[in-house]
């Protein structure tokens, strides 16, 4: 999936946001007696107004509920220079990077673009890969916040999965028209056209899998977000994390 495929289509979720809820407060508005005219002008500036700010706060609302903690600046040497040097390495803007205390080894990205990038990962994690290992997973969550998956991974996050959240057939089908199939596979290849090393990727994948625990809270309507998804995820993605594995082994 192209860069603005995915902004075209987190765009999308927005302003049908903003239909629905307009048209929602405009029918309660005037079924409480206010005149049609001033209820949709009133429903028109509230639906605005929730609308940016859906987009300005949804990706610190994901942290907050993942209960993600800002890394100070020398309390994980190792990882904080490992993601500086491949930023630099690859033309990479540096992310704002979160620690999860959890022995469930996994990573995320959330953000909407490269300059407010936030790459949150669990302590598990650092206990599980080794450098190059976690190097792979880096990366690809690098280019998952380049070409706007993550973005869109986000936005269906925030104003579909979680008020849905009870509608799981209608979310997974809406989503499954919102994003491309192969559109994390993609974000694979990407990655290791960068660090030519598939395998360390296909190993810290497969690695992750095999380990298969899941962070203690770990909202459903965010499971997607995760380099590697659990089952349960509210949004399925079109490769499951062995089928990934396979496909980079073959590299």
């Amino acid at each position: 999936m192209e860069p603005h495929q995915a902004v075209r289509r987190s765009l999308s979720i927005f302003l049908a946001w903003f239909v629905v809820n307009g048209i929602l407060l405009s029918v309660l508005l005037s079924l409480i007696g206010i005149s049609i005219l001033i209820s949709v002008l009133i429903a028109v500036l509230l639906s605005i107004a929730r609308v940016v700010t859906a987009y300005r706060r949804m990706e610190f609302k994901i942290i907050a509920k993942v209960n993600a903690e800002p890394i100070g600046k020398g309390s994980y040497p190792k990882f904080e220079n490992l993601v500086e040097g491949l930023c630099v390495a690859h033309g990479f803007r540096n992310p704002n990077l979160f620690v999860i205390t959890d022995s469930a080894p996994n990573m995320m990205m959330v953000g909407k673009n490269s300059s407010q990038g936030n790459l949150i990962i669990t302590t598990g994690l650092l206990e599980r890969v080794n450098r190059v290992e976690l190097e792979g997973l880096i990366t690809h969550e690098l280019s998952r916040i380049r070409n706007r998956l993550a973005f869109l991974d986000c936005t269906t996050a925030v104003l579909i999965a979680k008020p849905l959240v009870l509608l799981s057939g209608f979310t997974n089908w809406a989503t499954t028209k919102l994003f491309a199939s192969w559109a994390v596979a993609e974000t694979d290849l990407q990655a290791v056209r960068l660090t030519r090393y598939p395998t360390a990727l296909a190993n810290a994948l497969s690695s992750l899998n095999i380990d298969g625990r899941e962070p203690r809270v770990n909202p459903r309507f965010c499971r997607h977000l995760w380099v590697n998804p659990p089952a349960n995820a509210l949004i399925k993605s079109g490769f499951s994390t062995s089928d990934r594995v396979a496909a980079l082994s073959e590299l």
